[in-house]
């Protein structure tokens, strides 16, 4: 029979980095769980999956709990601890600053310490470190490559993370799950073509669908599947004008997975046809 417990460990991992310089570990505590002081040549971002306790970076606690993240950057002292009768488990994720040397403002603008919690960007971070385990595994001449970019991506994303604030949202702005909502919605934004559905969407921010609906119409004045089509429409329009593409390829480009749907909401949205749209501005 297939045994899916996690092996437990009453010691931290080694935590040697390959020569690519890309490390991703995942860490289950024992109930005798020990850990001193280590310093290291390289960004660590630890995500904690399950359990809780305390990060130590350099004199700061920083208490946690599931779905946190902590940031320790090269050479500062770190260790875990965990609570009674609570040990962690952890997603341990090292990147030598080596691979940082392209841009001397790199290491400084990352964040040092815990980061604001907020469910959807936990949600991102975590798939993306699932996909450092798989590929760490494979274990194949394109996995040095794999990891490199993907863990780069994961600096970047924490990088530029900020909470964003709800001004403008008096009405709203001290609802629980607003935050989240701000956050989620900055974030489709620039990502509207990888949309898929509303209960996707509920369940990235942590929110059950009606509550998401009606924050979402509260923050953005409009229904989920009407902003995220006037996006798309809108990005199909630049397209549009500004480039010779088929039809197909940018409406696949801005996210409808058929034509037929694009067409539908291209009309709704400016009253007239893609073809139509691109004669006109060609005058």
């Amino acid at each position: 029979m297939l045994n899916l417990t996690p092996s437990l460990t009453n010691r931290p991992l080694d935590e040697t980095l390959p020569s690519w310089g890309v490390l991703i570990l995942e860490s289950h505590h024992g109930p005798d769980f020990e850990m001193e002081f280590r310093v290291h040549d390289f960004v660590k971002v630890l995500y904690v999956i399950s359990g809780s306790g305390s990060v130590h970076v350099g004199e700061d606690r920083y208490e946690v709990s599931p779905r946190d993240m902590v940031v320790v950057l090269p050479g500062r002292k770190n260790r875990i601890e965990d609570s009674p009768n609570s040990p962690i488990s952890c997603y341990v994720l090292c990147v030598h600053r080596s691979l940082l040397t392209f841009d001397p403002q790199a290491i400084s603008a990352l964040p040092l310490g815990l980061l604001p919690r907020q469910a959807h960007f936990a949600q991102r971070i975590e798939r993306r470190l699932r996909r450092l385990l798989y590929q760490q595994l494979q274990n194949s001449p394109l996995t040095p490559l794999a990891m490199v970019s993907n863990g780069l991506e994961i600096l970047s994303l924490i990088a530029n993370h900020r909470v964003e604030k709800t001004e403008g949202l008096a009405d709203l702005s001290q609802e629980p799950g607003v935050d989240e909502m701000v956050a989620y919605i900055r974030h489709l934004d620039t990502h509207f073509f990888e949309a898929t559905t509303i209960d996707e969407a509920s369940s990235s921010v942590g929110i059950p669908r009606r509550r998401f609906t009606q924050l979402f119409r509260g923050v953005t004045g409009q229904t989920w599947l009407n902003y995220v089509q006037e996006l798309r429409v809108e990005h199909a329009c630049k397209l549009l004008e500004t480039t010779d593409r088929p039809i197909t390829s940018i409406a696949f480009e801005c996210g409808f997975a058929e034509l037929s749907t694009f067409y539908r909401a291209f009309r709704k949205m400016r009253d007239v046809t893609p073809s139509a749209w691109r004669r006109s501005r060609a005058d």
